[in-house]
């Protein structure tokens, strides 16, 4: 591991995140806001309405060139000849045994111009996956724009609503899921994507630190809070959405972290998957045997209290005879039992 890797990463925004009462932990390398005072009251104003996430801990590269498709053709799984330009998809490195190295979002923001946005703990393997797949003859450049930009998120119900009032009549009135396009924004130039890894409706803006912070003072003077990694953790969780730490970093298949046929792609080794597991109890450390009837079958990866459900919920890697619905599993004297995913359902207004 480089010291780059070691060193500790602090946002862009940090002194305003600060201004608003963050209290802050070192989450996947960076320190980031963990709450704002109240991590259930925050997720339950992205549950209700529309809430702010500073995302920029998330890796972002902007992959240009002629060759820039045969460069992503040669790092990431999937069909990305198929990505045309103002579309973004979801895909995933592999390693040479087949397990999850990475997971990120594409979007073509132009002809020859692709944003690659991922984990932040995978920036600099990703980064190097794609620096050595460029051959001496391609026109093929890659710029790591982590930390002179800022991934602001918007997410929630009222999420396209409070978007397009407060933030630019440019965006289009139906921007679809997974669709990206550029747009002004008090005369600055703004990269907005439809999405989210909340569980609910979403953009994620890409613009340069004062531009971010014109954008965050927009949104909370509209009544819009600041929410942090707490609060972001419960919506991921109830979605069921993995994330690389800590629920793939174990070493898992795409069929194992059941992602192959979501993003359709090679299932590689098969025999486990990541279920969905509901706690009769207080959360469990990440890497908690789970058993049934006293047998290892898994692990626990993810686990946490839910405000919004009431209830202690998680992740987990379980050998696929025992992952159905119903089934009743031990976890160090936790009962846990086996649920359907997602815990909350994605929902978007229209």
């Amino acid at each position: 591991m480089t010291n780059d890797q070691q060193r500790v990463y602090h946002l862009a925004l940090r002194e305003l995140h600060a201004q608003a009462g963050a209290t802050f932990g070192i989450e996947q390398g960076w320190s980031l806001p963990e709450h704002y005072g109240n991590a259930g009251a925050e997720h339950a104003s992205l549950r209700s309405g529309a809430a702010i996430l500073d995302r920029s801990q998330r890796s972002r590269f902007m992959v240009t060139g002629t060759d820039a498709l045969n460069v992503l053709q040669a790092v990431f799984a999937g069909h990305l000849q198929e990505l045309g330009e103002g579309r973004a998809m979801r895909t995933v490195v592999l390693g040479e045994d087949g397990n999850l190295r990475d997971l990120v979002l594409i979007a073509r923001t132009g002809g020859i111009a692709y944003l690659v946005t991922g984990e932040a703990t995978q920036r600099f393997e990703t980064l190097t996956r794609m620096q050595a797949a460029i051959q001496p003859d391609w026109d093929a450049t890659i710029g790591d724009r982590t930390e002179t930009t800022c991934l602001i998120g918007l997410t929630g119900p009222a999420a396209q609503e409070m978007a397009r009032r407060h933030l630019s009549e440019g965006l289009p009135a139906r921007m679809q899921l997974l669709h990206t396009t550029t747009f002004e924004f008090h005369g600055f130039r703004t990269l907005a994507i439809r999405t989210s890894d909340t569980g609910e409706d979403g953009f994620e803006l890409m613009l340069a630190p004062a531009v971010a912070q014109h954008v965050i003072d927009t949104l909370r003077a509209a009544g819009l809070p600041l929410i942090g990694f707490v609060a972001q953790e419960m919506a991921r969780v109830e979605a069921c959405i993995p994330a690389f730490v800590p629920d793939l970093e174990a070493g898992l298949s795409p069929a194992e972290a059941d992602l192959d046929v979501l993003l359709g792609i090679d299932p590689g080794r098969e025999g486990r998957t990541l279920a969905a597991l509901l706690f009769e109890g207080e959360p469990v450390p990440v890497g908690t045997p789970i058993l049934h009837r006293q047998t290892p079958v898994g692990e626990v990866r993810s686990c946490l209290r839910s405000s919004g459900l009431n209830a202690t919920i998680g992740l987990g890697i379980i050998e696929s005879r025992h992952a159905f619905p119903g089934q009743e599993l031990d976890t160090k004297g936790v009962t846990a039992h086996v649920v359907m995913k997602p815990f909350l359902r994605r929902r978007v207004a229209q």
